[in-house]
């Protein structure tokens, strides 16, 4: 997939029509992964390129910064998912205030149709876009006939009776219930990340662990989960620490993530890791002594093996 930040230096396709869809798509969950399937039927079906049009981060980080929902995958691991649905490119837009100011009309003319080729155009039933946010499926109809271009407003996708969007997730991710989140997703939930170099705390151990800085801003719980840990695309099983390290005083609080990779060695600093979340094993404590502690990581390092035995 060919990822294009912005679209100001864009001219006119000359060629390459394209079947587009336009969103946030925070999560890539099944609704969305519903929307881009029916995108790439399309596009392949009546030869022509697949196209995704989402934006850097959610509108609510510009209008209200102090309630800013916060993401669910992190843009870099939100193109990561597009791609794997088959989408040919992917348009990143820099969602300020600047583009915010643009009217429904001039977006849909100037950027979609004219810039990225758009003759066919998917979006779900309650996406709304443009300046004043006045650009809704009702204009979106309207302009589908203006301007000649077909347009598809898909309805929710729902699960029993609830609807599955990334605000449900997000609840189900910050309260733990990573079953329930790994059907609305349809994958585990994940975590993407830079490795840096931590205080080598869990080396001391006996369990030398990657640090991982998260790109997301939504995380699991504090606790002790089985987990597989990717990196350079292949899947290594590991369990994963998230919390504050209770058992040790720090100057400076601290919470992070501590990923330890069964039967692996390597250092592998600067590397980016993407980390799923089988199941949680317990939560974080403090344990007495240091010994205790590494007692303890010896059943959970034993759990999380029984545990991804068994899952795959």
């Amino acid at each position: 997939m060919k990822v294009i930040y912005g679209t100001g230096s864009l001219k006119r396709p000359k060629i390459e029509k394209k079947v587009v869809a336009v969103g946030v798509f925070d999560g890539v969950h099944l609704g969305h992964q519903m929307i881009l399937r029916r995108v790439v039927r399309e596009a392949r079906r009546s030869s022509m390129a697949s196209a995704v049009v989402t934006f850097s981060y959610h509108p609510s980080h510009l209008f209200d910064p102090l309630k800013k929902i916060p993401h669910l995958t992190s843009l870099e691991h939100k193109i990561s998912f597009i791609a794997a649905c088959g989408i040919d490119y992917c348009y990143v837009i820099n969602f300020n205030r600047a583009f915010a100011a643009t009217t429904p009309e001039i977006f849909v003319k100037d950027t979609l149709l004219k810039k990225i080729g758009m003759v066919s155009l998917y979006v779900g039933e309650d996406f709304i876009f443009g300046k004043g946010a006045k650009g809704d499926k009702k204009l979106l109809k309207l302009l589908s006939k203006k301007l000649h271009f077909k347009l598809h407003v898909l309805k929710h996708l729902k699960m029993g009776a609830k609807v599955i969007s990334s605000t449900l997730i997000r609840k189900s991710v910050k309260k733990g219930r990573l079953n329930e989140a790994c059907r609305y997703l349809g994958r585990y939930v994940s975590i993407l990340g830079d490795v840096i170099k931590g205080e080598g705390v869990g080396a001391g151990l006996g369990y030398p662990t990657a640090n991982i800085r998260p790109h997301h801003e939504v995380l699991v719980p504090d606790g002790i989960y089985a987990t597989y840990s990717i990196l350079g695309g292949k899947a290594f099983k590991s369990v994963t620490y998230i919390g504050t390290r209770p058992t040790f005083k720090t100057a400076v609080p601290y919470r992070g993530v501590e990923s330890f990779l069964f039967d692996f060695r390597k250092k592998i600093y600067g590397s980016k890791m993407e980390i799923r979340f089988v199941r949680k094993i317990r939560g974080d404590k403090r344990f007495p002594s240091a010994r205790e502690l590494v007692r303890a990581i010896e059943k959970d390092a034993l759990s999380a093996r029984k545990i991804l035995a068994k899952s795959h």
